[in-house]
């Protein structure tokens, strides 16, 4: 009995046997069947040491070209080629992104988001740091981010002693069953006493 090839069955006979025609035709006729296969690209390989028969790795190259393209046959005409592609980013004729439209960075915005920063940097997008924190600097106009710092150093802070430095107003009206603050208001010298509104406290010390 002959052995056989490993991938096509070719039948090959053992030294003690004559030669038969029938033999060398069915193998020829095999490896003419080989040369013509039907290429299907449904399989993509498996790695890069993955032998098999013709047919087999034809169908991973069709997968592969396919997978490239993106369509749905590997044997469709792709829109764009990479020789298209190549000289459209060499020509720079391709759109500028901005807020309305899409298109690509631009070299000066690619330099500005690169250097985008959590500190307090002049001149710099904000990013978050780690921690999702950004820091800013001390606030000058109305519409200005406040950083606790400011708040800290300009507002009362939340079941804190803090010193008032400045002076108290109380709401006026004369619901005194509801809690309010009352002005404290001092009277240091002569025979009137200071102008007072309802609620008013006042305290003669002279």
């Amino acid at each position: 009995m002959p052995k056989e090839t490993a991938n096509y069955s070719f039948k090959k006979p053992l030294y003690t046997e004559n030669a038969d025609i029938a033999v060398l035709n069915e193998n020829l006729d095999e490896i003419d069947l080989a040369l013509t296969p039907s290429v299907s690209a449904t399989n993509a390989p498996q790695s890069d040491s993955v032998g098999g028969r013709l047919s087999v790795v034809l169908g991973w190259l069709a997968n592969r070209i396919k997978a490239i393209t993106g369509l749905s046959s590997w044997q469709g005409e792709p829109s764009v080629t990479l020789e298209d592609c190549k000289n459209h980013i060499q020509n720079g004729a391709h759109a500028t992104a901005t807020h309305a439209s899409s298109g690509f960075m631009s070299a000066v915005d690619k330099t500005v988001l690169d250097n985008a920063t959590p500190n307090n940097t002049g001149g710099r997008l904000v990013a978050r740091d780690v921690n999702g924190r950004a820091k800013m600097n001390n606030p000058i106009e109305d519409h200005d981010i406040a950083n606790k710092t400011y708040v800290d150093t300009n507002f009362a802070r939340k079941n804190a002693d803090t010193q008032m430095t400045a002076r108290l107003i109380a709401q006026s009206n004369t619901a005194y069953e509801t809690k309010q603050v009352r002005n404290i208001v001092f009277w240091t010298s002569g025979t009137t006493p200071p102008v007072t509104g309802n609620g008013d406290i006042i305290i003669k010390i002279f």
